[in-house]
């Protein structure tokens, strides 16, 4: 079997059981398969060996169909998109040490609010949405954009079935937090910090009178 079959193959059923799971989850708590379970079930290798194959398939297919159709009228926007999709990585490599180990695998470590949380309440999961679709798009090839779009979602409901788990471990703080943050992406926040940093300039395009002759 071709090495690119068994990487589509690994990676449509590892996003189907993936998208299942999440969706059995928010119907009845008892079939939840995110957050990850306890550390050491088999349910929580599982997950997180689904969760993994799907992540590294849609990285190394979304490179390689890159890489190798580097042609066409499309090409400028399909580099600019995977320039974005790198600068989007580099955010997430950043958000995964923000919020460090233990967050990361679920475990209650105190509730980050401020730094890059000012912008989003999962930095991590808007960061890796970015990567991906921007990597997606820039392979343009329906193995790689497919993959990289149902792990897409795969985050985005991921993000959405963690609500009620902070919201019952850090109670009001999370409450009055999830008011004022979005969930991805904080763009009042970001217009709000650009127009204050443009009211402290003085306009380059506008001078005062001349010197007197």
């Amino acid at each position: 079997m071709p090495i690119e079959t068994f990487l589509e193959i690994a990676g449509a059923a590892s996003a189907l059981l993936l998208l299942a799971g999440l969706s059995a989850g928010q119907l009845n708590g008892e079939w939840r398969i995110w957050p990850a379970p306890p550390a050491g079930s088999l349910k929580s290798f599982g997950v997180w060996t689904l969760f993994r194959t799907l992540n590294v398939v849609v990285l190394v297919l979304g490179i390689e169909r890159f890489l190798t159709t580097l042609s066409g009228p499309a090409l400028p926007l399909r580099v600019a998109l995977a320039a974005l999709s790198a600068i989007a990585g580099v955010a997430y490599i950043n958000a995964l040490w923000s919020l460090g180990r233990k967050a990361t695998y679920c475990q209650a470590s105190g509730l980050a609010t401020g730094g890059i949380y000012r912008w989003t309440r999962n930095p991590q999961y808007a960061t890796a949405i970015a990567a991906f679709a921007t990597l997606g798009l820039a392979a343009a090839a329906w193995d790689a954009t497919l993959l990289a779009a149902a792990l897409v979602v795969v985050y985005a409901m991921m993000a959405i079935a963690e609500e009620p788990w902070l919201e019952a471990r850090y109670g009001s703080d999370y409450l009055a937090y999830k008011a004022e943050v979005p969930r991805f992406f904080n763009f009042r926040h970001g217009v709000a910090t650009l127009t204050a940093i443009a009211a402290k300039k003085e306009p380059s395009l506008v001078r005062g009178p001349g010197p007197k002759r």
